[in-house]
């Protein structure tokens, strides 16, 4: 058994938040009043916005050009799949959901500042080293990701209806 934990990389320094976290949004998700997505949108989103996390993340910055590390870097653990897949699909759900384009800056700005903070709380619990990054260097990225990707993203899910 305690290999098992130790492959899930649980005993990482700060492993709580990523996990604690990802529980909230993940309920967040079920429960909220589905207003502008329903399951099928849940379930589109979540595979894409998962993938593309996994492979941005993981796979691009994380490995290959090791900007940063979740947990133990030698492993991939439950953590890196909540930091990496769950709750950036789950925050997009979200926005998605209660997105307003009346309001489209002010939500953007709210989702920008909770995955921000996400991040920077990774990094001051000790569970995300950064190793040439720098937090406030995501910022454009969430930017771009609530500003224009998502609400494309929406677009795309509301043609296919």
């Amino acid at each position: 058994m305690d290999a098992f934990l130790d492959r899930l990389d649980i005993y990482a320094s700060g492993i709580w938040l990523p996990l604690l976290f990802c529980m909230t949004v993940l309920l967040f998700v079920v429960f909220m009043p589905k207003r502008q997505i329903d399951w099928l949108g849940i379930y589109l989103t979540f595979g894409v916005v998962g993938c593309v996390g996994v492979l941005l993340d993981i796979n691009i910055l994380g490995e290959y050009f090791d900007l940063f590390d979740l947990g133990d870097p030698g492993k991939e653990g439950i953590g890196d799949l909540a930091s990496y897949a769950i709750i950036p699909s789950c925050l997009a759900v979200i926005f998605i959901n209660y997105f307003d384009k009346k309001n489209k800056w002010l939500y953007v700005a709210i989702f920008t500042g909770i995955s921000y903070s996400y991040e920077w709380l990774l990094t001051q619990t000790g569970y995300m080293k950064l190793l040439g990054w720098q937090n406030w260097y995501s910022i454009p990225v969430f930017i771009m990701v609530y500003g224009v990707w998502l609400p494309w993203h929406h677009e795309i899910i509301k043609r296919l209806r």
